[in-house]
């Protein structure tokens, strides 16, 4: 994503006012584009269902789709992590034939975990019948499936067949509703999965576009991958940490049971799912201004520790890369901060506008406070990335998923006034830890870059220090 934030950055400062509203504009399409109309899509959706089904009917689709996105979100996102390293790896090395293999390979492990996970919550869990079973498991797979084709479209800086793959996903879905006016739980889900199909063969088409090479099963650049373990790892913890929270509270007071053993907590799920799309405004600016920043600062050190200046010049590199991240950070909080206030103050008209049950403000107020350390603890995530420091990242999104779910489990019992809670204080634990372990990492990167983690020195041991 740092290339599409030169391109946009470079807009915004040579384009005065005009530019930064049109950096600001696509920044947010291309990092939070198909977010954006998913979420407005299930809003739209969740309405049509409660209006045209009876109730039993509107929670078999609601229930079949808040399982089959969030459990494909985690079993996921170790696959992804890896697959995306791998894919850049090679493509960095100018092997682009390999990527189609790369992404074949990561498909096909994401289909069988899918595939499991499906049948232990659809099957075996929610006991649902055959038809609605293989359609709920079906569209798990397809998010899955989907999950990891969208980041190779980066690899070319390519973000609107991503878009309109999306888009078109999504008209397929309001098409058949709107025309056939289904009633029955089967005839919508077929219809959802279908639009699921189509944004993921247009996602596939776009990449083969850019990698036409025919894909084969090769495993041997898993070997050639360092830190494969420390990647995967930071990715399911990283999934986890976000999840966690909504599952624990599907099993408190509020909670309804829904199929089976399935529950969910629908006042926490939209007040939380609303909380987290204030996060837009602050990923836009991570890739816009912030990346871009920290990666012309870390380039520039680099070329002094590869060229032939003293270590002067070097740390002097050094305190400017650090200056840049304490800039950076500060102008991100500031700006989620002040969204945050918007939404603490506003919260009542918009839960009202958007027509949600009034006991969601207290989550929709503490997550969208809770989103401020959250993109702290992403940015921090970056930084550490590019130090090849991947065990650190997984200390960070592992004490978010740990303090989040102690949170959650103190007041879980206190009803919708204790929402959102267990979120804040994983964020604000991980964003804590974050700009600690860059702060320590910053203050000695020269020696870092020369000893401890040269791969060189410490080999593979250099992702955990």
């Amino acid at each position: 994503m740092a290339g599409i934030g030169f391109k946009l950055d470079r807009i915004a400062r040579e384009d005065g006012l005009g530019g930064i509203a049109h950096a600001a504009f696509h920044g947010a399409v291309i990092s939070s584009g198909p977010w954006l109309m998913t979420a407005f899509a299930v809003f739209l959706l969740q309405g049509w269902t409660r209006s045209v089904m009876v109730p039993a009917d509107h929670v078999i689709v609601q229930t079949s789709l808040v399982y089959a996105f969030g459990v494909s979100t985690v079993v996921t996102a170790p696959l992804a992590m890896i697959a995306t390293r791998m894919a850049s790896d090679r493509f960095y090395m100018g092997d682009r034939e390999a990527v189609p293999s790369i992404l074949m390979a990561a498909l096909v492990w994401a289909t069988v975990a899918s595939l499991i996970a499906g049948h232990m919550l659809f099957g075996f869990a929610a006991v649902m019948r055959p038809d609605l079973y293989l359609l709920a498991t079906a569209i798990l797979t397809l998010f899955a499936q989907i999950w990891i084709a969208s980041p190779f479209l980066h690899a070319t800086w390519r973000h609107r067949p991503i878009f309109m793959a999306y888009l078109s996903g999504i008209a397929i879905v309001a098409v058949s509703l709107g025309v056939v006016q289904p009633t029955a739980p089967a005839a919508v889900l077929a219809a959802i999965a279908a639009g699921l199909v189509v944004t993921l063969t247009l996602l596939i088409a776009a990449i083969r576009e850019d990698f036409p090479s025919m894909p084969g099963w090769q495993t041997r650049w898993i070997g050639k991958t360092p830190g494969v373990m420390a990647l995967g790892a930071a990715g399911l913890a990283n999934a986890l940490a976000i999840w966690i929270d909504k599952w624990l509270l599907w099993w408190a007071p509020g909670s309804v049971q829904a199929m089976g053993m399935l529950r969910v907590n629908p006042i926490n799920d939209q007040a939380s799912f609303l909380g987290l799309l204030t996060m837009i405004p602050g990923l836009t600016l991570i890739m816009v201004t912030t990346e871009t920043r920290f990666d012309r600062a870390f380039a520039e050190l680099m070329s002094h520790c590869t060229g032939t200046a003293n270590l002067r010049s070097i740390e002097k590199a050094r305190r400017k890369l650090a200056r840049t991240i304490r800039l950076d950070l500060r102008l991100l909080m500031v700006e989620q901060a002040i969204l945050a206030c918007f939404c603490w103050v506003l919260a009542p008209e918009i839960v009202r506008l958007l027509d949600l049950n009034a006991r969601g403000i207290f989550g929709f107020r503490l997550t969208a406070v809770g989103v401020v350390f959250h993109l702290v603890a992403i940015q921090m995530s970056i930084i550490l990335s590019y130090y090849d420091l991947a065990g650190r990242i997984v200390a960070v999104w592992g004490s978010f998923l740990i303090a989040s779910a102690i949170g959650t489990l103190l007041l879980r019992d206190n009803g919708f006034a204790g929402f959102g809670f267990g979120y804040l204080a994983g964020a604000v634990t991980a964003a804590s830890l974050a700009v600690a372990l860059v702060a320590q990492a910053t203050g000695k990167l020269t020696y870092l870059l020369f000893v401890g983690n040269n791969p060189s020195v410490v080999g593979n041991a250099r992702f955990w220090p």
